[in-house]
């Protein structure tokens, strides 16, 4: 079974003058079931990971604590 999935990828864009410059898009591709099974996993995994030095720091400063 095939699966819709949007991804985050790397690409060369010409800015300003002709200047070649690397941007993260947004794309849809379609993966099969092991490769969907995989995104899964890591997306939980990260969701899972404790906050770092700087995030709690940024949080502090957000919630005034």
């Amino acid at each position: 079974m095939k699966h819709k999935v949007k991804v985050m990828v790397e690409t060369e864009k010409r800015g300003l003058f002709g200047r070649r410059r690397t941007v993260l898009e947004k794309r849809t591709m379609w993966v099969d079931d092991e490769t969907y099974r995989e995104i899964r996993r890591q997306q939980k995994e990260h969701a899972r990971r404790p906050y770092s030095m700087e995030e709690m720091m940024f949080y502090d400063d957000l919630f005034e604590d």
